[in-house]
């Protein structure tokens, strides 16, 4: 009996995630010891050219990857593991030195964590960590036209750091908007930063004292890009308004307006030979402004969601542009022609294999569900799960291979057919009487354990109120879409569920009470309840069919596939 438990334990542990790749990329660059593939490039951040133009950088949950401006193809991988959310970083004017946005390795005395600036040295190899202690998430950081000094900004806590990378002193700018700063940027010609924020007005700074000189006239909305022309005489200032002003740099006096027609501009840059304004908007459009007359020149279509960031080579022949459509294009921007288009930057929250090896479904934070070649690596077809913007928590295969049950936030799972990706049915966990109900007492769910049974009949899920520490398992009739019965709703998270190969005994784990019940899949009632230690993150591992390869989903959101060694495969 021992033993058949164990097999049963550890089915719970195989059960769940696995692997991403990208037909057009190659992620396999810097593997971790061990590892035989890399699924996945990690989540979208912000692009930059190299100063000397021979590299395109963007950064990702995993660190920075370096592509061929011409072709996009990947030229290497700077790992940094303790990189965080925007991926923030910039090139030094020498193009010798990155500055990253990264959590500190150690944390304060009382336990909060703090973020900080590495420097990493092309040269050397090494990266040297500045103790800043931003609040929050380093936003935005950038260099000095002179390299020496580096200013970075961190979110709603509304204070920027400057500092001296030869004396290492540092300077603290306190209150810099009304609502917290999101981007900084130097100035061309000297020592002079523009910040924006969550307001209406861009601010200047002087880069060696961090003493205010010049607040920019309010939009009528929040400005959310700033960019100085090649010469340093202008500054232009976008904005949710939809327009894009113009200013002298010295005195601050308007000069001149650019409106759109999209609603909302979001981000800006100056060509190198400062003729062109490149716009980007929410809706994945690049606007081209001349700047003698501040009209639309022309206007660069492509990608389908807003543009998270844009960059202009050093000669200006090519533009750079990173969208929330999870794709980077490189551009003529002479012509307007797409040069290539660099995928495979999207989070993976979970992974199954097909009960065949022979695909692997993954779920990403955008909606979209993959199917990947097993063997290959590439994907073989993308489904939009359903409409809207948001991310899948959960994915698993039915037993037969011929549908795939996706979970959704606010306790919804869609069943598609694994073929085409039409929706065969709907699961809805709440009504609308439950959802408001569910609001008003601010209770969030998550679906964090989804399976079906041997025959394919039954789905289980396991559903996590995290606000309110307590779980539900809750059986379904996967031809009707109806609710058979609710096995258990109490304190505890539910992390995974599993079936016993016969189908007669449900198993639930990973509660934060550490214990694994087992109940009579049937009836409904509950066995016994045993006393556990199982890591937190062991529903993120799963194996192959055959048992010889695992795949783990990592917190940067690509997955890591791994040969089982002779030991582990006998236990």
């Amino acid at each position: 009996m021992k033993t058949s438990f164990f097999l049963i334990l550890t089915q719970i542990l195989i059960f769940s995630y696995c692997l991403p790749l990208t037909a057009q990329d190659n992620a396999q660059i810097g593997l971790p010891e061990g590892a035989i593939a890399r699924l996945g490039k990690g989540s979208l951040g912000i692009i930059h050219f190299s100063p000397d133009g021979s590299k395109l950088a963007v950064s990702t949950s995993i660190g920075i990857w370096f592509h061929d401006p011409e072709t996009g193809k990947e030229l290497e991988l700077l790992q940094r593991p303790n990189i965080r959310y925007p991926y923030a970083f910039a090139f030094s004017p020498d193009g010798n030195t990155i500055a990253i946005g990264v959590r500190e390795k150690k944390k304060k005395s009382s336990g909060s964590t703090r973020y900080s600036v590495a420097l990493w040295n092309f040269t050397t190899r090494e990266a040297k960590e500045m103790s800043l202690g931003h609040l929050h998430n380093v936003r935005s950081i950038a260099f000095s036209s002179d390299g020496v000094y580096v200013a970075s900004v961190g979110g709603f806590a509304n204070i920027g750091r400057l500092w001296n990378t030869q004396t290492g002193e540092n300077i603290s700018i306190k209150r810099m908007h009304s609502k917290g700063v999101s981007l900084v940027l130097p100035s061309l010609d000297g020592p002079t930063f523009a910040t924006v924020g969550y307001d209406k007005a861009a601010y200047l700074w002087d880069g060696k004292t961090g003493n205010h000189k010049l607040t920019l006239p309010e939009h009528a909305e929040q400005v959310s890009s700033v960019a100085y022309s090649p010469d340093g005489k202008n500054i232009a200032t976008g904005s949710r308004d939809g327009t894009i002003q113009l200013w002298d740099t010295t005195t601050g006096n308007h000069k001149a307006t650019f409106t759109s027609d999209k609603e909302s501009t979001r981000l800006i840059v100056y060509s190198p030979d400062g003729r062109t304004i490149v716009s980007g908007t929410v809706n994945g459009d690049m606007e081209i402004i001349d700047t003698q007359t501040m009209q639309l020149k022309t206007t660069f279509t492509g990608h389908s969601n807003r543009i998270r960031s844009i960059a202009y080579s050093p000669d200006g022949n090519t533009i750079a542009s990173a969208s929330r459509d999870e794709t980077v294009r490189l551009w003529d921007a002479a012509t307007g022609e797409t040069k290539a288009i660099l995928t495979g930057y999207h989070r993976i929250n979970t992974a199954a294999y097909s009960p065949d090896g022979t695909t692997i479904a993954t779920g990403s934070k955008n909606n979209k569900v993959r199917l990947w070649d097993a063997k290959t690596a590439k994907i073989k077809n993308t489904f939009t799960a359903s409409t809207g913007y948001g991310r899948i928590t959960k994915v698993t295969y039915s037993p037969d291979g011929k549908t795939i049950a996706v979970a959704r936030p606010f306790s919804t799972v869609f069943l598609l057919d694994a073929q085409t990706g039409k929706r065969k049915g709907t699961l809805k966990h709440f009504g609308l009487i439950d959802e408001i109900f569910n609001v008003i007492q601010d209770r969030e769910y998550d679906i964090t354990a989804l399976m079906y049974s041997p025959d394919s009949s039954t789905l289980v899920t396991g559903l996590d109120c995290y606000t309110h520490e307590k779980g539900t398992v809750i059986l379904w009739n996967t031809k009707t879409g109806r609710r058979k019965r609710t096995l258990f709703k109490g304190a505890g998270g539910v992390r995974d569920v599993v079936f016993s190969e016969n189908g007669e005994k449900i198993i639930a784990t990973g509660d934060w009470s550490k214990k694994t019940r087992v109940w009579d899949a049937k009836a409904g009632k509950e066995l016994r309840t045993i006393p556990t230690d199982i890591p937190s993150s062991s529903s993120k591992l799963s194996y192959s069919p055959d048992g010889t390869k695992t795949a783990h989903v990592e917190q940067n959101g690509t997955v890591i596939i791994r040969k089982r060694d002779a030991t582990s495969q006998k236990e």
